[in-house]
């Protein structure tokens, strides 16, 4: 965000500790305005990431201005004039990751000039950006790779941001509540009034929702689910089959298997064999 071709006078003020980690192709910083910062007008040069964790800023470009507010990520390509504006009340604080165009694979390119221009600020790029901030330096030289890696994963979050923003919009919040329980609670017993009533509508209600934005009926959803991450554990892990269906809230080890032998025509321990064998 602040690069060395920023003149001085454009950035009012910096943290005395300005925390960063960079290789050629990739860099995270964090820094603070004071109350009227600006940074710019420059050309962008790179796949940029920037955060707002306090304050607000004004990106003016070609096409538009964008506002950004604390909370909020924003996405920014190559080849554009920005120029930014913080916050006149108060100090501004963001942080930021940047990619060299010619880091950034094709596809994942394509992808973020796609993307939403902002997205809520998520914990899961918090924490990719705070391990790319806290690398010591000997990282730089020793391992460029990790801090490439977290660059890399912070466009791919950013991406994974914006497409659950645009699932959230798409799927009422009593569908959304409901499958996030399910998601949470994987272990434990359920039935309709209990996922219902998580969810915050009848069960009638919850009923009509899945039916018609997933398909099939809430219980399903649920076994279906549970199955997906059962099955996951025979072929990742060493437990039993027992073990495996009470930790996905099944009845049994027999209902477990059966909802397994419905979904992939195979019961529990085939499921594993081939899985084990195929990696041999």
């Amino acid at each position: 965000m602040a690069s060395a071709s920023d003149s001085p006078g454009k950035i009012i003020k910096l943290t005395k500790r300005l925390r960063s980690s960079a290789t050629p192709q990739v860099f995270f910083g964090d820094v603070i305005y004071a109350p009227g910062g600006t940074c710019g007008p420059r050309v962008q040069m790179d796949f940029q990431i920037v955060t707002l964790l306090e304050g607000e800023a004004n990106v003016t470009m070609a096409e538009h201005t964008l506002h950004l507010a604390a909370g909020e990520m924003a996405l920014f390509w190559p080849g554009r004039r920005e120029l930014f504006r913080f916050a006149t009340g108060r100090k501004t604080h963001h942080t930021w990751c940047s990619l060299r165009p010619e880091f950034v694979p094709p596809a994942l390119a394509t992808a973020c000039r796609q993307a939403p221009a902002k997205v809520r600020l998520t914990r899961r790029f918090e924490q990719v950006m705070e391990l790319g901030l806290s690398l010591p330096r000997a990282a730089t030289e020793r391992m460029p790779g990790l801090i490439e890696s977290l660059g890399l994963a912070a466009l791919h979050e950013y991406l994974f941001a914006a497409a659950g923003a645009e699932v959230t919009t798409a799927e009422p919040d009593a569908l959304r509540r409901a499958i996030e329980w399910i998601g949470a609670a994987g272990h434990e017993r359920t039935d309709l009034p209990t996922l219902a009533r998580e969810a915050g509508v009848s069960p009638a209600q919850l009923v009509k929702l899945f039916k018609r934005h997933l398909g099939t009926t809430p219980l399903r959803h649920v076994w279906t689910e549970r199955t997906r991450r059962g099955v996951q554990l025979l072929r990742e892990t060493g437990l039993s089959v027992a073990e495996v269906a009470d930790r996905c809230g099944f009845q049994s080890p027999f209902h477990f298997s059966r909802w397994v032998r419905s979904l992939h025509g195979a019961p529990p321990r085939t499921v594993r064999a081939q899985a084990w064998a195929a990696a041999k």
